[in-house]
């Protein structure tokens, strides 16, 4: 069964449409305006039918708007007075399909089994895309601050600037940008710019003629015309020669690249997303980076919060990763204890999400029982800093006191449930909520 909208001004059809659709199961939606359909520009529908014409607005800005809100939505758009110009324009906006009235009954029934088809392989691409490139972790106020600016920015825009420390995860974020944005379905080209030779950046970059300098034995083309229609990603932008700046700047403004020993410059169209782990503002000031580079990338920026301003998230990538590594290594389930995740969460992690992650692949390696201990931890990790130690007991109360509400909650409130959902006798979970309402009140 689908969800499917239908905007349109002529009652008769939408009573038509709707009636059919119902008689097979179908669960429809009705506006007969601009101004109800917007109503509806960021709900959840299978299918969206649109009028070209309305009385009070144009269907192919609602198109847009409803785009704007979820790219991949099927929208198929209806009109009796329609050009071919107006139909081109439909399609080249994203609408799925085009019908013309009168409607033909038949082609409505297999145009929304056709698009059930085709959420169901976009909803597969993107498990699979999310699979491969993994989740932005994190449900703390920085992380879905960041979610949320990307969800809302990547579709409309298409130059970008990620900052943050070594190992925060620039290029996921990036990789979520590419998926969200206007060209998902082109590549995705990423460019680590600090290892690049300064004496083969333009070859790296724009590519070449056959014959171009020594060496050339036949063309290539050049990283930015192989992100043609896609994203490129250059990584550590900051570690680029001033040079190399210049020639990143002109393709910025004019959407060009010339190969090194060609003649004609060639086209290129998609998204830039650039990113760093330094200051490139305090580089800018000190000339050691292009301030008109800077100006012309920095259209979105993106921060992306270091660990330990994050430490929340903690518990969650652990066990995200291990979740992760036990399937990836078939070395069977395990899992943390409370204080082991504790335990975690008080480490300092100067490589931030990158040293947590190859902290639990080790821990999954080298602990062979099912339950992972800070005992385990320790063994493995570098120790805490000695002022750090006395927070242990207190990091080791708290999450257990969240762990217990959340239970509780999860519970309706209901001790004897939450008990053994927690694997404790009810008056032992008692004594536990005695003895840390007494540890918030001393």
């Amino acid at each position: 069964m689908s969800r499917i909208l239908i905007i349109d001004d002529e009652e008769k059809i939408r009573s038509s449409l709707k009636a059919a659709l119902e008689r097979r199961g179908h669960e429809i939606v009705t506006a007969e305006n601009f101004k109800k359909g917007s109503e509806y520009a960021g709900g959840e529908f299978d299918v969206t039918f649109l009028d070209v014409l309305l009385p009070d607005g144009n269907g192919l800005d609602l198109l847009r708007a409803i785009l704007t809100h979820d790219r991949w939505r099927i929208v198929v758009m209806i009109s009796g007075h329609a050009s071919i110009d107006t139909a081109v324009e439909a399609i080249r906006l994203g609408a799925y399909d085009f019908i013309e009235k009168p409607i033909s009954l038949d082609r409505v029934l297999i145009t929304v089994d056709n698009a059930a088809k085709t959420s169901n392989l976009i909803s597969e691409k993107n498990r699979l895309a999310s699979q491969l490139y993994g989740e932005f972790v994190g449900e703390s106020e920085p992380i879905r601050r960041l979610k949320n600016d990307i969800a809302r920015s990547a579709p409309k825009t298409t130059r970008f600037l990620i900052l943050g420390e070594n190992g925060t995860g620039k290029e996921l974020v990036a990789h979520l940008i590419h998926h969200r944005g206007q060209y998902a379905e082109g590549p995705f080209v990423a460019v680590n710019c600090a290892a690049l030779p300064s004496e083969l950046v333009e070859a790296e970059l724009f590519g070449h003629t056959v014959g171009a300098y020594t060496g050339a034995g036949k063309a290539r083309k050049g990283r930015f015309v192989e992100a043609h229609r896609g994203s490129i990603f250059l990584d550590e932008i900051s570690e680029m020669r001033p040079a190399a700046q210049a020639k990143i700047l002109r393709v910025v403004e004019t959407r060009q690249v010339t190969p090194v020993g060609a003649d004609k410059p060639v086209e290129v169209e998609g998204n830039i997303i650039a990113a760093s782990n330094r200051d490139l503002e305090h580089l800018a000031g000190e000339e050691k980076f292009r301030q008109d580079l800077l100006y012309r990338l920095n259209v979105v920026q993106f921060k992306i919060p270091p660990l330990r301003q994050r430490r929340d998230d903690i518990p969650l990538l652990a066990e995200y990763f291990l979740n992760r590594f036990t399937v990836e290594t078939k070395t069977g389930p395990k899992r943390f204890t409370p204080e082991a995740l504790a335990y975690l969460q008080a480490l300092p992690y100067p490589g931030n999400t990158r040293e947590l992650k190859n902290l639990v692949e080790r821990l999954n390696i080298y602990t062979e029982a099912e339950i992972i201990s800070p005992t385990d931890i320790k063994r493995l990790a570098p120790p805490l800093p000695d002022e750090d130690l006395p927070n242990l007991k207190d990091a080791v109360s708290a999450f257990e006191r969240d762990f217990i509400r959340a239970a509780i909650d999860h519970n309706g409130g209901n001790i004897t449930m939450a008990a053994r959902e927690l694997g404790l006798e009810r008056s032992h979970l008692y004594k536990k909520l005695k003895k840390l309402d007494d540890s918030e009140t001393s």
